[in-house]
């Protein structure tokens, strides 16, 4: 199987040795003189000569030439022909008479001097040279003679002389000649391999790299399945189509059990088969000592590996970098041009691991100090300064906080905890307890569990009244993000005190406040403590939340929650998860008034990422999703959902705006039929045990319950939303527009599992709170699941005052429910015509904003009412949403799912997700379409029209 992979692509050359063979058997002579680098396929391709020779009943004589042996003479010769002349019935004797006894000398083992001998000169070289001839036609006289000489460019010189000597002889003798070689130079034998390949006689093939084609087809026979296209990719760059090599990386796939998958493309360039390694620590042992300097300064650097940057990292001057630079050039180590580059991305791994830890350390210290110097990225300086020993730098400490700050400004709170921990790691930083608050607070925002212990330790070890303060408000939210709900308040507690005996309010009180009544808020049992501790009493927002708790009117709890957004606020000056605008925003959202909260939480995000304050800009994102899958936005709401959860681990601390989002992103996976995936995310996320009691899960454990029902886990289902709604009446957490989430399915398993009358005795009690509150989307909801519970004539009506309660509302997915219900309750009672409208309307929203089970709904109804699917009008496409879009455009541009997933931030299975919506919209088929049909733009697609049979 080896074999067959070193042959691919390798028509051409077998060809030529065929022709060569074919020539020679009709008593001609020849030369094949096969060219190409290490690893390229030339030993299988002699393999192939020699068996192709045999079966053609041809003398087969081969030698493969060693570096080691090039300084003897006469080294090749005698493995082409004494294995011969030993051979019982070769008659050394009838093969050595007439003038190839004048090569007899060289044979004669006899005579250990002549044999260890320099190689003649002058009119003795020729006497031998002469003799060698003949013997070739003394052997050629019984049958043609095939001579294989592998890897001629190791030789030794008075061998290639006996080849010169015979390729200009070879004309009606009954000899092919096949010689491999790889491009050297520097070595003595180019100018006798060049002489030879000047032959009339002469047919010189240089090997190229496999292709995309041949590298494919080897990793399906090597492992077994055909790759991905970026897996193919992946190893084409890895062995820069070097067969030898891409059988290495293949067996070395094999050995680990890694499949030919899409997420191996980001493994592959990290694999160093051993082989493969060994090779480039041979190729560098040979070189000076400065070039081994460059070859690590180059690994260290990266992409940062300018001559000067590298000469500094190495230690050497620049003069001497240039000429280390030339000569790992010439050793086929580093690329041509600049920055340096290595040739292969194996190399940089073999040479960084070659390196020791000491001098690994210094090149990075070094690193670290010339890009500082040149104004690099304060990042890029950073992570060379993680890999260095710890010592006693100042300097260092300086840049990596200050590296720390700027990761938390992009967005990236885990490189800040690492550039913190390194930081601390200096013993002129142990234990500083400004660094250790810091590294607390990065920890937080990376969800990491250490951000408690980190923070208890900075307050105990700060004596600052004002940092002290920042430190207890941090580490509040650090522990309800662990559900220690009860130390948060205790921690909150102590600062209210404090706060109350300042004769000056200090920026932190009023956050403090804030975050003490959602406490309160969202833990069991805290829900009628008073007012939170501090001066100043209970935030805005907080009457927005007990109006709505106590169950008042949506118009008085949306001017309560509109009184407490104001307009082009600055953002707060503590980072907290849930401010008074965001408490705010989320009750407006409860109170058909989603483009106010939209607009609110947009711009507190879009603040709040400005300033800094990662809390509060994922908290409002993921708030943000609910609003945004109301109003029928699904895949918009899916991308930003996954990515808020994508660096949750079952291990970390409990944001807020982990719950939240995944509750958004559960309840879009089961509008459009992905169960699997919705459990497979809850299971890796850690969300799918037991839950805290908090009101922070109430939406996540009303979306989880539904996707129990979903699975026909009814019981499980209904199990989960009875405890979580007990609880919520008890706590007072309950909220109308849940009941627009998940009555349908709990009345449905109801239905199932206890009968009719349980399911319409839920339906009629929300309905009742739904009306008492008021607001449209939950009171729509409502009369939905009512009205198709109670049928007929009163339930119908129900349906028609749900869909006149909406309107022209933005709640594209609760209208479109209504529309489809509707339909189907005006089906059952035989009128088609208003029917087919409702289902129509109602398929078409659904199609519009992706909800495919919806839509799956309304067609099937549709076909009940008498419809029937015809092609051809030419109608405007549904538009795509703005993920679809970006995905769309990416893949167009030419990119794979995996580079789009990692531009947008969000997996590979919504990749995928969101291009067969695209697909569908598009009315194509393959990704090769993509170009085409999202320059046609709308007017070209052809959509389905739908007529009665």
């Amino acid at each position: 199987m080896r074999q067959d992979f070193l042959l691919l692509e390798r028509d051409r050359e077998l060809e030529l040795i065929r022709s060569g063979i074919d020539h020679v058997l009709a008593g001609h002579g020849g030369v094949v003189l096969l060219e190409g680098p290490h690893g390229s396929g030339k030993t299988q391709l002699l393999a192939a000569a020699r068996s192709a020779g045999e079966e053609a009943g041809l003398q087969v004589l081969h030698a493969r030439a060693g570096e080691l042996e090039c300084g003897f003479a006469w080294v090749v010769v005698r493995q082409l022909f004494e294995h011969r002349l030993a051979a019982v019935d070769a008659a050394p004797d009838a093969l050595l008479t007439g003038p190839a006894t004048l090569a007899g000398s060289i044979f004669d083992y006899a005579d250990p001097e002549g044999i260890s001998a320099p190689p003649h000169e002058g009119a003795g070289l020729y006497q031998v040279l002469h003799g060698l001839y003949w013997l070739c036609r003394n052997l050629s006289a019984k049958a043609p003679l095939l001579l294989l000489i592998d890897d001629a460019h190791h030789a030794d010189t008075a061998s290639l002389q006996f080849v010169n000597y015979l390729v200009n002889r070879l004309e009606r003798s009954g000899v092919l000649l096949v010689l491999t070689s790889t491009p050297d130079p520097r070595g003595p034998a180019q100018e006798l391999l060049l002489s030879a390949s000047r032959s009339p006689d002469a047919c010189h093939a240089v090997l190229e790299p496999l292709g995309r084609d041949a590298v494919r087809e080897a990793i399906t026979a090597r492992l077994g399945h055909p790759p991905h296209d970026d897996v193919t990719e992946a190893c084409l760059a890895a062995s820069e189509g070097n067969p030898l090599h891409l059988t290495e990386l293949l067996d070395e796939m094999s050995r680990r059990g890694i499949a030919p998958r899409q997420p191996a493309a980001e493994t592959i360039p990290r694999l160093t088969p051993a082989r493969m390694a060994k090779e480039v620590v041979r190729q560098l042992h040979d070189l000076p000592q400065t070039a081994h300097a460059l070859a690590g300064a180059v690994a260290v650097l990266g992409d940062d590996a300018e001559p000067r940057h590298c000469a500094a990292a190495a230690g050497i001057s620049q003069s001497e970098a240039l000429r280390a630079a030339h000569v790992l050039r010439e050793a086929g180590i580093l690329n041509p041009g600049l920055p340096y580059a290595f040739r292969r991305s194996v190399v940089r791994p073999v040479v960084y691991a070659w390196m020791s830890a000491e001098t690994r350390s210094q090149a990075h210290r070094r690193s670290a100090y010339t890009l500082h110097a040149s104004g690099a990225d304060i990042i890029t300086v950073a992570e060379h300064l993680c890999r260095t020993e710890p010592g006693n730098d100042p300097w260092t400490v300086r840049t990596l906080r200050a590296a720390a700050v700027e990761a938390m400004r992009r967005v990236e709170p885990g490189d800040s905890t690492r550039y913190l921990r390194r930081a601390l790691a200096d013993s002129n930083a142990e234990r500083d307890p400004w660094i250790l608050g810091q590294l607390g607070s990065a920890e937080l925002r990376a969800r990491q569990p250490e951000a408690v212990e980190h923070l208890r330790e900075a307050l105990r070890r700060t004596h600052d009244p004002v940092i002290r303060c920042r430190l207890r408000l941090e580490l509040a939210v650090a522990l309800t993000a662990a559900a220690r709900y009860d130390e948060a308040l205790r921690v909150l507690a102590v600062t209210g005190a404090l706060a109350d005996e300042r004769d000056v309010p200090d920026p932190t009180d009023q956050a403090a406040r804030t975050v003490a009544a959602v406490v309160s808020r969202i833990t069991p049992g805290h829900q009628r403590t008073g007012r939170p501790p501090g001066r100043g009493g209970a935030p805005r927002s907080h009457a927005a939340i007990e109006a709505l708790s106590r169950g008042r009117s949506f118009t008085r709890v949306a001017r309560l929650a509109a009184a407490a957004v104001p307009d082009d606020a600055p953002p707060p000056a503590e980072d907290t998860e849930l401010t008074d605008t965001l408490v705010a925003a989320w009750a407006l959202s409860q109170c058909d008034e989603a483009e106010s909260a939209e607009r609110a939480l947009r711009d507190t995000a879009h603040r709040a990422l400005s300033a800094g304050q990662l809390l509060a800009a994922a908290t409002s994102t993921s708030l943000l999703g609910g609003v945004l899958l109301d109003t029928g936005r699904l895949a918009e709401a899916e991308t930003g959902a996954r990515r808020l959860l994508r660096r949750h681990e079952d291990q970390s601390l409990m944001l807020a705006s982990v719950p939240l989002a995944a509750a958004v992103l559960t309840h879009c996976l089961i509008e459009t039929d992905r169960l699997d995936d919705a459990e497979e995310t809850l299971c890796r996320h850690g969300l799918a045990g037991r839950l805290p009691r908090s009101a922070l899960f109430v939406p996540l454990l009303i979306a989880r319950a539904r996707l129990r029902i979903r699975q026909d886990r009814f019981e499980t289902g209904l199990r989960e939303l009875t405890e979580c709604r007990d609880l919520a009446v008890q706590e007072g957490w309950l909220y109308p527009s849940a009941s627009s989430e998940y009555l349908s399915d709990a009345a449905k398993a109801l239905a199932i599992t206890t009968g009719p009358r349980a399911a319409r005795a839920l339906a009629a009690d929300v309905t009742e709170r739904a009306r008492a509150f008021g607001a449209a989307r939950p009171l729509a909801a409502a009369l939905r699941t009512y009205g198709e519970i109670v049928g007929g004539d009163e339930g119908l009506e129900m349906l028609e005052s749900a869909e006149r309660l909406l309107g022209s509302s933005p709640y594209l997915l609760e209208r479109a429910r209504v529309q489809v219900a509707l339909g189907a309750a005006l089906r059952r009672q035989g009128r088609r015509a208003a029917a087919r409208r409702r289902l129509a309307a109602g398929m078409d929203t659904a199609h519009r904003i992706g909800a495919s089970v919806l839509e799956a709904t309304a067609r099937s109804e549709l076909r009940l009412a008498g419809v029937r699917q015809v092609r051809g009008a030419q109608q405007q496409r549904a538009p795509l949403t703005p993920a679809e879009e970006r995905v769309a455009h990416k893949a167009a541009a030419g990119l794979s799912n995996r580079e789009i997933s990692q531009a947008l931030f969000v997996t590979v299975k919504t990749v995928e997700w969101h291009l067969s919506q695209a697909y569908a919209k598009l009315g194509i088929a393959k990704r090769a379409e993509l170009g085409r049909a999202l320059a046609a733009g709308p007017a070209s697609q052809a959509d389905e029209m739908w007529c009665s049979a």
